[in-house]
């Protein structure tokens, strides 16, 4: 038994094509930060040794004794080999909110204005979280 081949066009392939495109992406991102980090090549922000210590602390004893920036602020920081790694966690985080922005026009396409606005809504919330727009909401 033969299955047609699937539809370039339709929202679950296109989602899967991204999903695993930049999934791939990230991996051989976060390995390359990892590797510079390992070896040296880029200096870290905290000296491994000190990490063990730190990372006992709660959060605001340790941002305060590491000087480590807090929300968006490691930003200016990914030039160093921890902070480029965080870079890379960050790409897998952003993975669902890519794709999810990706099929939108492909539901609008087939018609689908529920997924469309279901796949708008899903990505606002995300950016929403991403960006803290509500920091005191738990």
């Amino acid at each position: 038994m033969t299955h047609p081949p699937p539809d370039k066009s339709d929202p679950q392939e296109i989602y899967a094509r991204w999903l695993d495109a930049l999934a791939h992406i990230a991996f051989a991102f976060s390995a390359l930060a990892l590797a510079l980090y390992l070896t040296g090549v880029l200096a870290p922000f905290i000296a491994p040794q000190a990490l063990a210590e730190l990372w006992r602390l709660p959060v605001d004893q340790y941002l305060a004794r590491a000087g480590a920036p807090s929300g968006w602020g490691w930003l200016s920081l990914v030039g160093r080999g921890d902070y480029l790694n965080l870079a890379g966690i960050c790409l897998f985080a952003l993975i669902s909110l890519i794709c999810c922005a990706r099929v939108i026009p492909a539901y609008l396409r087939h018609g689908e204005r529920l997924h469309a606005a279901l796949a708008i809504l899903q990505v606002l919330v995300l950016l929403v979280a991403a960006l803290n727009l509500f920091p005191g909401a738990r």
